[in-house]
């Protein structure tokens, strides 16, 4: 029997512990509102006609707004007017606190690219550079304001712009860094060449972050960047919708303009 009680109480010690500290302090301050709300009730039925008002009253004195449409006359309901200010106060000092504290929390995660992205239909973008920055200023600019994940490892934060995306730190490659990005639920994909990296390396990281996204969502339309022709076709056989050859492209426009001129 013994045992049995025991291993009860470990189980709501654990169910407890688990519960997010502003969710516990929620729980403490309703116990104490209702409870403070019923023993007034009980003990001056004159002044407090209904458990509804006790339990305004209760609200009223534990967040020290005083508004004095109800009070207690009798020593006893006094003293529990006092005990609730000195024990209930706290408690609602203290979930405002954690309630500051979650917010401060999730705007720094957010900006830390820490953040899941949840919305849906969206465009992701990978590799923070020029060319990403053009693309994205692009759809955001559109009329649908099409909602923008990007995914950077190099950033530390997010590159705050005049133009809304949501941004997630961490190698594209990695299952979970996509699934925060909610590439299930993602339209397209542009990934784009690193240029701070040799040719070879940036589109073997291109390929990979593309094998990684179809693995995760094969109706995904993807874009690739890539720099080497040699790598073209592994990019197709990756399952790339659409292969933009930086270096071919740049390339020609260097030729047109060194020969638009010449006699």
């Amino acid at each position: 029997m013994f045992q049995r009680g025991y291993s009860m109480y470990i189980y709501v010690k654990d169910f407890i512990t688990r519960i997010p500290r502003i969710f516990q302090l929620i729980l403490v301050i309703l116990a104490i509102i209702f409870i403070a709300g019923l023993v007034i009730w009980v003990i001056e039925p004159k002044t407090f006609p209904s458990l509804f008002e006790g339990i305004w009253w209760a609200i009223v004195t534990m967040s020290t707004v005083g508004y004095g449409d109800y009070v207690p006359v009798s020593k006893i309901g006094k003293i529990v007017g006092m005990i609730l200010i000195l024990t209930g106060a706290g408690f609602v000092a203290g979930y405002f606190a954690t309630l500051a504290a979650t917010a401060v929390k999730i705007e720094e995660n957010y900006l830390m690219g820490k953040s899941n992205f949840t919305g849906r239909n969206h465009y992701i973008i990978v590799g923070w550079n020029e060319r990403s920055r053009n693309v994205i200023r692009y759809l955001t600019s559109q009329s649908g304001q099409m909602p923008v994940v990007l995914i950077d490892h190099t950033l530390t934060n997010h590159p705050k712009t005049v133009f809304p995306f949501h941004f997630i730190n961490g190698k594209a490659t990695d299952d979970h860094i996509l699934q925060k990005a909610n590439i299930q639920q993602a339209t397209r994909i542009l990934i784009t060449a690193n240029l701070t990296q040799s040719e070879f390396q940036s589109d073997m990281f291109s390929i990979l972050t593309l094998i990684a996204s179809k693995g995760l969502n094969p109706h995904i339309y993807s874009c690739v960047e890539i720099l080497t022709e040699q790598q073209v076709i592994n990019a197709k056989r990756a399952g790339a919708d659409e292969i933009i050859q930086t270096n071919v492209f740049a390339g020609e426009q260097m030729v047109s303009m060194l020969t638009q001129n010449n006699d």
